[in-house]
């Protein structure tokens, strides 16, 4: 084969694969699109996700269908989307717990950071640590006296959770107290609220209607910033800790998703970021609407990993 004619043909393949990219990138997506929600259905985090999907396929004109997998600090639901053909149409919701299963989930064999490209973020919430109305302390240092003369169990709704709050209570001098694991944060607001145990330490998202009722009396959150449904709460940097804790919840697709297809899903979240309607609820729940570029989302979780690998090694016992 002589070169001119080698040339040509590798132009047309080249040519042809680009008119591929171009068509799969134009019609995408031409059927239905799954959100895996790794977590049970009824929650703050599925109760988001719906949201999100109803949004999506108002825009891309197709079903968007939310998937319930719960289990297993959400590695169940997680690997499913691993296990799918990487095609973009099986996405992935989640929340910033699956950056500490390196180390909290014996056997773990998901690389949080590696086997994903992060879309965007859609929401963040802070930590609250907060009291039932009927314990008789109005503020966190109130509450750190009060648990030298009492019992002051905490109780943790994840692994997130249990984390910045142990950390929180070294720093204030309270590591002896013990944390009481729950599975999900509805058991633990309503032992909470039933003084089974001192504090509890939920997101903003899973406890604001009772701090609005006033029957779960916020001592502090976990933002670098005062949140805005709570100004008059204080930061846990204000009461001079250096603990922070805020949980975001994002969208992800598996590593190999091609290019073409990512791109059209960036599009579709970047247009609906802009629906008033969407950012309203995300508020009116205890969250901050956050709709970031994939560069930076995933350059942030690098960050956070590594920040929570060095507390991990601190405050967590090794799994067995």
């Amino acid at each position: 084969m002589n070169l001119n004619k080698f040339s040509k043909i590798l132009c047309w393949a080249v040519s042809g694969t680009l008119g591929v990219s171009t068509a799969a990138a134009a019609t995408f997506p031409d059927r239905p699109v799954t959100v895996m929600v790794p977590y049970p259905a009824g929650g703050g985090t599925d109760a988001l996700a719906r949201k999100l999907a109803r949004s999506l396929a108002d825009y891309w004109k197709v079903p968007v269908v939310v998937e319930n997998a719960g289990g297993a600090e959400g590695q169940i639901g997680t690997q499913r989307v691993l296990n799918a053909p990487a095609d973009g149409y099986t996405l992935l919701f989640q929340i910033s717990q699956m950056l500490l299963w390196n180390k909290t989930v014996p056997n773990n064999k998901i690389d949080a950071v590696n086997d994903f490209r992060y879309v965007s973020k859609i929401q963040t919430s802070p930590l609250v640590f907060g009291v039932s109305s009927k314990l008789p302390v109005r503020n966190f240092e109130e509450y750190v006296t009060w648990c030298k003369s009492n019992d002051c169990a905490w109780g943790s709704g994840s692994a997130y959770a249990q984390l910045i709050g142990k950390q929180l209570m070294a720093e204030a001098a309270l590591a002896d107290t013990v944390n009481v694991p729950y599975r999900g944060t509805a058991p633990m607001m309503t032992d909470v609220l039933g003084s089974h145990i001192a504090m509890a330490v939920p997101a903003v998202t899973s406890s604001l209607g009772q701090i609005k009722g006033g029957t779960f009396r916020a001592l502090a959150v976990g933002s670098k910033m005062r949140f805005d449904q709570l100004p008059d709460v204080p930061t846990l940097a204000e009461l001079k800790y250096s603990v922070q804790g805020e949980t975001w919840y994002g969208l992800l697709v598996a590593k190999k998703t091609p290019q073409p297809a990512f791109e059209r899903i960036v599009q579709a979240v970047r247009a609906v970021s802009t629906d008033e309607s969407l950012r309203a609820q995300i508020r009116a729940e205890g969250g901050t609407p956050v709709f970031n570029a994939p560069d930076v989302f995933q350059r942030e979780v690098e960050q956070e990993s590594e920040q929570l690998n060095t507390l991990l090694d601190r405050y967590w016992a090794p799994q067995k």
